[in-house]
């Protein structure tokens, strides 16, 4: 890609997500594709991905892709209903826990966790506020 089409990607980037939404390097990587503990850029470089959300099953995975169309191709749904595959999963899932820690939930976004973060701290506590960070510029 040459460096006036990634400088158009960069610029409509800014404009759907603003300038505040983090990118890595100076000059950002066009990710197209990855395989296993590879990525690609749009240039054809060849990265190993030793950081990204996936390095622990790999990008691509066959498993992981084909339980993953398995389950969009029958149901798609969050835990606010009952489905057993939500239920099987947590049981097995817990089964690995210490014996002090009996239960888990899911979240989906950093929002969500954030957010059941600050029910469980007022659950514990009894409090209700929070303390926000002082910024210093």
């Amino acid at each position: 890609m040459s460096d006036q089409l990634a400088q158009d990607l960069l610029q409509r980037r800014y404009r759907v997500m603003g300038h505040h939404s983090p990118l890595f390097y100076e000059k950002p990587l066009q990710l197209v594709r990855g395989e296993g503990v590879w990525l690609w850029d749009n240039e054809g470089k060849r990265y190993l991905d030793v950081y990204n959300n996936v390095p622990h099953v790999g990008h691509c995975n066959p498993r992981v892709v084909e339980a993953l169309s398995h389950q969009a191709s029958t149901l798609n749904i969050h835990t606010r209903y009952l489905h057993n595959n939500i239920v099987d999963y947590l049981e097995r899932l817990t089964a690995t826990f210490d014996d002090s820690l009996q239960m888990a939930m899911l979240t989906c976004t950093g929002s969500e966790s954030n957010e059941l973060a600050l029910r469980m701290a007022r659950y514990c506590t009894g409090g209700q506020g929070i303390i926000e960070p002082l910024h210093l510029e």
